[in-house]
């Protein structure tokens, strides 16, 4: 039987899989319905399935790849994880340059009424 932490690591194989395929839309089915984005830098926070979608979406749109997301530590409850650990992404500049970014992630997930965990809180720096 699986644990809560296999669980997230399935998500953020999940996530990382659609956005490495460019489907926001199959991003977007990882978070709740009420769920908030607080994207870095100080980036203005996106609220909902819809805006998580549109989101992600524009950073495929605008080029970013090669996404990974990797757990460092979770602390679980019965109804809430809490994962933080680090995220990784690439873009290809004007210059045909391949340039790697990443930083800080931490993802709050939420048990469902179904026992389907899914993202409520994002934030990464």
């Amino acid at each position: 039987m699986a644990t809560v932490v296999d669980t997230l690591i399935s998500l953020n194989q999940q996530f990382d899989a659609a956005f490495n395929s460019k489907n926001a839309q199959a991003i977007a089915a990882l978070y709740a319905a009420d769920t908030i984005l607080m994207p870095a830098p100080a980036g203005q926070v996106v609220k909902g399935r819809q805006g998580v979608e549109d989101f992600f979406g524009g950073l495929i749109q605008a080029g970013v790849i090669e996404h990974a997301l990797t757990m460092t530590e979770a602390v679980v409850t019965d109804t809430l994880a809490t994962q933080t650990g680090n995220w990784a992404a690439a873009m290809i500049g004007e210059d045909g340059v391949k340039q790697q970014f990443g930083g800080n992630v931490q993802v709050v997930f939420q048990k469902q009424a179904d026992g389907q965990w899914l993202a409520v809180t994002h934030i990464w720096n």
